[in-house]
């Protein structure tokens, strides 16, 4: 069984975490039925074989492992505020303490046995529910709470995760090559090995006859410095450099000036002083020219000591410098003075029993909108979390996406992009003026369509003609009940759907498009109309994901390993990002529109700067395995969400400066752990609230959440 990481530790639900562990001190306060007990423990240890709970990889999926950075939930607080006073004063009182607020808790359990017994029976789950007297609620075992309680029962450990086996003790680091096992150790580890004495034996024998010698001592090291053939030789020590010679001054003139000649005093002192402590090592003479300047005589002796310093010259090895290596890391913030950033789930939105492929938020931050493989679309109130409306369709919903102008919404399913009236409560525009209804927007126009006079249009049979033939949803069709009025047929599922910040073009893109010209294709609203802005790519690479800059007419379009930059009104490709990255998955622009941020399969984000070059600014790698999507925060918050497989949002401040001089700050500062992994997948898309620090998440275990 693999160990656990280290700083790692066990709980026993993810899902419960709201259930204390003291509470489950006595064993005898769960009510354990025999027949039924044992049924119910060998469905959760066939359920815990088969999920392969053993991986510890896997067992924040199973809500065994958590590293508390979620624990601050509401549910997990506890409601009565009476602080350590017994519950005994209170027992002629119709209450039992006070919340948060100072107001009263009134009683809501029963305390008659008699109902009691009457409820049991009409209560299934009567068996596994515990009453917390001092809160007034009740708590339903799950049944991995079942599983932790058998396990302490027969006193064994509380997680599936613990290693048993084996420990190493991580805090002293002489100990870690020396694991330690916790099987009693066997019966031979305390006798003396007969085998062991029998053979120091017959050494000791071998060695007093002389047949066992000690090995010769090794033969120093000589080195021929004049042989002809080179030596190996282990590699020196970095040399020093040589003493350098004095330059010559005047005295070394053969014509000096006078004062530098030398006087018959000066001249017997000269002799008279020991040659080692001479500054001048011959006489200054004064010639009339060059070549009556006799030979000197030291010369050959000047020679050999100057090549005695060139090879006598002391060696010194380097001392490796002491660097202390928090010294190397940068000074980061605390994350706590660059609030805020969401930190803990606010609302969860539960009803989907699928995969959870898209969310998408209202302009005004009112309805959220949730598109999942279990074929239908809902629409959530973000406050409360309450189900709006449910659309259901015959195959899987892959994208949708809000109009940030209108009440509207765009949807892909059943191989068709749908625009969709979801009749909701419009409200009126801050300056007064009317809105725009929704449903005469979404008005077909046949014009579009006619047929010109003598010619024949030819039926959209192509994949080509198919992918930008509009169409008005038949009014006996339940997608025409749901909602639905306008449909384009497309060639292939459409992953992604982006809408153009004026809320009248929507660009659609379908990876799996069979013609190349189909992977992207943009609609326009107002006209009806659908345009293939790229007949083929260069490189022949799919077309992953797409967004329209936020003040500029350019279309940005990310390809499996670049992003191309392209002018719509020159109709030209402005620029191209190389990212290193082997398959990209989503690409978000900042709302300065100056900096690019892009999410991949291979688990990094890589971040550009477009003032600079076409290499990225910076890659930055904080899960371990593939980020499905990147998003910037569209309003006035410097924050930057990554969510990837491994069931993590990462939370980055992402400031970008006014000051051209400046880097952007980028400091991590949350990690949040909620969502399990599904069949391999984790956490599918994100969105940010579009004028508060709110987090939406939605992920392969059919769940969304609001973290605030």
């Amino acid at each position: 069984m693999p160990r656990l990481k280290p700083g790692a530790r066990a709980r026993s639900s993810s899902a419960s975490s709201r259930l204390k562990r003291p509470r489950l001190a006595s064993s005898s306060s769960v009510p354990v039925p025999g027949d039924e007990s044992a049924k119910k423990e060998k469905s959760v240890e066939e359920m815990i074989e088969d999920e392969d709970l053993e991986d510890t990889d896997e067992d924040s999926d199973h809500g065994l492992v958590d590293d508390g950075s979620s624990d601050d939930s509401e549910d997990d607080a506890p409601r009565n505020r009476i602080g350590n006073v017994p519950l005994e004063w209170y027992k002629d009182e119709d209450h039992v303490g006070y919340d948060i607020a100072g107001e009263k808790i009134m009683r809501t359990l029963s305390t008659s046995e008699i109902d009691a017994l009457l409820e049991s029976k009409d209560n299934p789950d009567a068996w596994r529910t515990i009453k917390d007297h001092k809160n007034q609620r009740e708590v339903v075992l799950t049944e991995t709470d079942l599983e932790v309680i058998r396990r302490i029962r027969e006193r064994m450990y509380p997680s599936l995760a613990t290693d048993t086996t084996e420990m190493v003790e991580f805090e002293n680091p002489e100990a870690r090559i020396h694991p330690e096992g916790k099987a009693h150790p066997p019966k031979s580890r305390f006798l003396p090995s007969k085998w062991e004495r029998m053979k120091v034996k017959r050494l000791v024998s071998l060695l007093r006859q002389g047949k066992i010698r000690p090995p010769p001592p090794p033969a120093p090291e000589v080195w021929d410095l004049w042989a002809d053939e080179a030596q190996l030789r282990r590699k020196a020590p970095t040399a020093l450099p040589a003493p350098k010679m004095a330059l010559p001054g005047h005295a070394e003139s053969y014509n000096p000036p006078s004062e530098y000649l030398f006087t018959e005093e000066e001249k017997k002192e000269w002799e008279e002083t020991f040659e080692e402590d001479r500054t001048l090592n011959h006489l200054p003479q004064k010639f009339e020219s060059l070549r009556h300047v006799p030979g000197y005589k030291d010369f050959t002796l000047e020679r050999f000591k100057r090549c005695l310093d060139l090879y006598l010259v002391p060696r010194a090895l380097k001392q490796r410098m002491n660097v202390d290596p928090e010294s190397l890391l940068p000074k980061l913030p605390n994350p706590k003075d660059l609030r805020p950033f969401p930190t803990h789930i606010a609302v969860s939105y539960e009803g989907h029993e699928g995969m959870i492929r898209s969310v998408a938020v209202e302009a005004t931050g009112r309805y959220l909108a949730t598109a999942s493989s279990d074929e239908t679309l809902r629409i959530w109130e973000v406050a409360t979390g309450r189900p709006v409306r449910s659309i259901k369709f015959s195959s899987a919903v892959t994208a949708v996406a809000w109009n940030p102008q209108h009440l509207m919404l765009s949807v892909s399913a059943e191989e068709n992009v749908f625009f969709l009236d979801p009749q909701l409560e419009i409200q009126a525009a801050p300056d007064g003026e009317a809105p725009v209804a929704v449903s005469s927007l979404l008005e077909f126009k046949e014009a579009n369509v006619a047929k010109p006079e003598g010619e024949e249009v030819e039926e959209p049979t192509a994949a080509k003609a198919k992918a930008v033939h509009w169409r008005a949803v038949q009014p006996d069709s339940p997608q025409h009940a749901a909602g639905c009025r306008l449909s384009i047929a497309t060639d292939g599922d459409v992953q992604l759907l982006v809408w153009h910040h004026k809320g009248n073009y929507c660009a659609a893109v379908s990876p799996k498009a069979r013609a190349t010209s189909n992977q992207c294709i943009i609609h326009a609203l107002n006209q009806q109309k659908s345009m293939r802005p790229f007949a083929r790519l260069r490189g022949g690479q799919q077309v992953q994901s797409c967004a329209f800059h936020p003040s500029k007419p350019h279309f940005l379009v990310a390809t499996m390993r670049s992003v191309r930059i392209y002018d719509l009104q020159k109709q030209a490709q402005v620029k191209q990002l190389i990212s290193g990255a082997k398959w990209i998955s989503s690409v978000t622009v900042h709302p300065t529109g100056d900096h690019v941020v892009v999410g991949s399969y291979d688990r990094r984000v890589v971040w550009w700067d477009l003032d600079f070059a076409s290499k990225p600014y910076k890659t930055l790698q904080y899960h371990d395995k593939a980020v499905r999507c990147a998003t910037f925060h569209p309003g006035k918050f410097p924050l930057l969400a990554a969510c990837s497989d491994d069931a993590t949002v990462s939370i980055l401040h992402a400031k970008v400066f006014s000051d051209l001089m400046q880097s952007p700050m980028i400091v991590p500062v949350k990690r949040l752990r909620d969502h399990m992994v599904n069949q391999g997948f984790g956490v599918l898309s994100c969105a940010w609230h579009p004028h508060q620090p709110w987090l939406f998440t939605a992920g392969a275990d059919g769940r969304a959440y609001l973290w605030a």
